[in-house]
């Protein structure tokens, strides 16, 4: 099967969207299929494969490490009338080259919906930032024009739902490569931090963005502080967030507490996964919370607020512990799992069972059930059926 993934963003940027774009190529691609990514062009050097389309891109204005892909390359337009499946990941520039792709080339479109785009709008000043409805309208607007979605939670079902989406909706998670996380350390985060070598380490990763609720991990982090003089927290990943999130951890006097480890990449932060204590989370935003799967992959247990898609990765009590929204509470549990070594190796267990059972071979051998149940639909239909017309 020819396929086209649309992203708006992709290796070497560092975000969920980006990596599990890669992750489901690379899994198609072995599975036999011939899959081609579109996607910006972005300003660092990077060797991409043959099938990875770049297309001219500039800064989006509020959010610079995101583009705005532009123009359409020849080589594009020559593959994208080969496609029998496109699968846009991404609602804008090239959300909408997917949109017009499928509609004149009459090519079964699958979208699915990463980003709770309600929750971004404080990205936007206000007189570019459109109110709540808007945005849930132009959300369901570009989900009713193709022909099915995905998501990743029932959280973000329901939210679709709501916004008025009327097409097949398909739920699962994408997963991480749990081939990635085999073989020997290679890393020591401890001796690359410059941390003690007896330090207990909670490790967070992700987008360094105030939605992730890190102001509330620190006041957690603070508190746990208080019990033990032997923790440190490492944060890894870079965003708008970074300068407040600096002072915020100097005012609590963390400064020689948290370290941030800014973007980490590949074998290194498989390493730091494998070499932390506890896993930590405070995001209530998250559609999945792909670092929260990596995490388990790894075998770290997981202290997180049970909100939203993180509800469908992990289970309270046996692959992580679902902690309470305020900081003493959440401290109680981050020092519960990292002082009680049975509960610890209990929620070791079940965090690599539940990994394993969202890989992302599970996750490529399910999207193709999706792709063959839309085409199948489209031919039942005689294969006119446009989306949106």
């Amino acid at each position: 099967m020819r396929i086209g993934l649309f992203s708006d963003t992709y290796v070497p940027q560092i975000n969920g969207v980006a990596t599990t774009v890669h992750n489901l190529a690379e899994e198609l691609a072995r599975l036999g299929h011939e899959v081609y990514i579109f996607c910006p062009r972005v300003h660092v050097r990077h060797r991409d494969k043959p099938n990875v389309i770049r297309f001219p891109a500039v800064p989006f204005p509020f959010e610079r490490q995101h583009r705005i892909a532009f123009g359409l390359p020849a080589r594009a337009w020559r593959i994208l009338r080969k496609l029998e499946i496109v699968h846009s990941h991404t609602e804008f520039s090239l959300g909408t080259l997917a949109l017009w792709a499928a509609r004149v080339f009459r090519i079964p479109h699958v979208h699915t919906y990463h980003t709770h785009y309600v929750i971004y709008r404080h990205y936007l000043p206000p007189p570019f930032r459109p109110p709540r409805r808007l945005t849930e309208a132009l959300v369901a607007a570009f989900c009713n024009r193709c022909d099915a979605v995905t998501v990743e939670s029932g959280a973000m079902e329901e939210e679709l739902r709501r916004y008025g989406v009327r097409r097949p909706i398909y739920r699962y998670p994408f997963g991480v490569n749990l081939r990635l996380y085999e073989g020997p350390l290679e890393h020591d985060l401890r001796a690359e931090l410059g941390l003690p070598a007896g330090a207990k380490v909670f490790l967070y990763v992700g987008r360094i963005a105030k939605e992730k609720n890190l102001s509330f991990l620190l006041s957690a982090f603070a508190a746990a502080v208080r019990k033990r003089n032997d923790l440190y927290l490492v944060m890894v990943g870079g965003g708008p967030f970074f300068r407040a999130l600096v002072e915020e951890r100097d005012r609590l006097g963390l400064s020689g507490r948290v370290v941030l480890a800014g973007y980490v990449r590949g074998k290194r932060l498989i390493d730091y996964y494998r070499g932390a204590d506890v896993f930590v989370f405070a995001s209530k935003t998250e559609t999945l919370g792909l670092v929260v799967i990596e995490a388990m992959a790894a075998g770290l247990p997981v202290v997180c607020l049970g909100e939203m898609g993180v509800t469908e990765v992990v289970e309270d009590g046996v692959s992580g512990i679902f902690a309470p929204e305020d900081p003493v509470g959440f401290a109680e549990a981050m020092l519960e799992v990292l002082e009680d070594r049975r509960l610890r190796d209990r929620l070791r267990e079940g965090a690599l069972r539940r990994a394993r059972e969202l890989s992302t071979e599970a996750a490529a051998e399910r999207t193709l059930e999706v792709y063959e149940e839309v085409r199948a639909a489209r031919a039942s239909r005689g294969g006119d059926h446009r989306p949106g017309a």
